[in-house]
């Protein structure tokens, strides 16, 4: 499908462009999540300024939207899909940084360590979680459906797990703080999940479809 949509090899300098500013967006919330996950999990301190990394995030998406107008300004009838798919990938790599920088903002609620089995459980999850920027970036990059679908079955995988995680957290003895803190860590990382699943939905679903099952699962 992805092929049909861009053309690989034939896309604008202006298309091209925003792949970059996508990738690129995709790169500095990873960042930011290394750093967020490293507070929260490895009670390190926070070593950079999430709300400034996330502004960068935030500069990349109007720098996509802005490449869209320029090229649909020109060539109002070339790639328009391609630019509407465009519009939908870079809304949800802007929501990856606003999640990311939202797991920096827990670590304050915490008052005592993470550590043990919630702490362990939720780092096991991240980790996979991490695994899958890479992938999502190369696949919609290199329109590998192949790539992609691996991407939103893993998203898959995980959100039920970290329901199941999340379910644990209600029942379990921990203070209040704690749970808070482990509950909506773990939601921030089914919504990243989810939002990398979207992009990768572009590569293999048709413009109607983004965003759902893949159909030819």
């Amino acid at each position: 499908m992805f092929e049909r949509l861009f053309g690989v090899g034939e896309r604008s300098t202006l298309i091209e462009s925003a792949f970059e500013d996508i990738s690129a967006m995709l790169a500095q919330s990873e960042k930011m999540l290394d750093i967020a996950l490293a507070a929260m999990l490895d009670n390190e301190p926070l070593e950079a300024d999430l709300d400034e990394m996330d502004n960068a995030v935030d500069t990349g998406e109007q720098m996509v939207r802005r490449s869209v107008l320029e090229h649909l300004s020109f060539s109002p009838k070339r790639e328009l899909v391609q630019s509407l798919v465009l519009v939908s990938m870079v809304q949800d790599a802007e929501r990856v940084g606003d999640f990311a920088r939202g797991l920096g903002e827990l670590v304050p609620l915490a008052r005592s360590p993470r550590q043990g089995e919630f702490a362990d459980r939720l780092r096991a999850m991240a980790l996979r979680i991490k695994e899958l920027f890479h992938l999502c970036d190369s696949g919609f990059r290199e329109g590998d459906a192949e790539k992609s679908r691996r991407v939103m079955g893993a998203a898959t995988e995980l959100k039920v797990e970290l329901i199941d995680y999340t379910r644990s957290v209600a029942e379990s003895d921990l203070s209040a703080d704690m749970a808070v803190v482990y509950s909506a860590s773990a939601r921030i990382l089914r919504r990243i999940g989810a939002h990398l699943s979207n992009i990768s939905s572009s590569v293999v679903q048709p413009y109607d479809r983004i965003r759902h099952g893949d159909e030819d699962a």
